[in-house]
């Protein structure tokens, strides 16, 4: 499934994106985000500096034009190796146009966060847990789902500290 969105414009929607989730949550505050120049072999495109109960998190995201498994884990391959060479400790964070159930395991398996442009999300920032699920809406078809922007009043948010205090959960729209 190829997307029809341009890099530059999936990028500024990937970091509206992005920006838009940890703000649904009170502990988060976002210190800085910037672009990354695409240098030679590194692929994080997006980095977060961010803070969540004091303490500091930086997110190294990678914005991908396709969400398929394959891509995905070629993309889970590099910001590995990338995190590794960011000082500090980086959370790796794939973003898509749409992450299929299929991709979003694979990044839970390698221990990365994602976000979709369909309002699909998984972060584990220390204390805090965000995940996020869209459903397609009915008829809906893949090919569509690439290029459609995220709909707020379709999903359900939940924030929660891993001491099982609820922190924030804004459920849509």
């Amino acid at each position: 499934m190829r997307s029809n969105i341009e890099p530059a414009d999936l990028e500024m929607r990937a970091i509206d994106a992005l920006r838009a989730v940890l703000g649904q949550v009170s502990v988060i505050k976002l210190k800085e985000m910037r672009r990354e120049a695409h240098t030679h072999g590194r692929c994080v495109e997006i980095l977060a500096d961010i803070e969540v109960f004091g303490r500091t998190h930086l997110l190294a995201c990678e914005v991908k034009a396709q969400g398929e498994p394959a891509q995905v884990r070629t993309a889970l391959r590099n910001l590995r190796n990338d995190v590794a060479s960011i000082s500090g400790n980086a959370t790796p964070v794939i973003i898509a146009p749409y992450l299929s159930p299929e991709a979003q395991q694979l990044c839970k398996e390698h221990n990365a966060g994602f976000l979709d442009l369909e309002g699909n999300a998984r972060l584990t920032l220390g204390e805090v847990f965000i995940g996020m699920r869209s459903l397609p809406s009915q008829g809906a078809n893949s090919a569509s789902l690439s290029a459609r922007p995220p709909r707020s009043s379709s999903h359900r948010a939940a924030a929660r500290t891993f001491g099982g205090d609820r922190v924030a959960i804004p459920l849509g729209a």
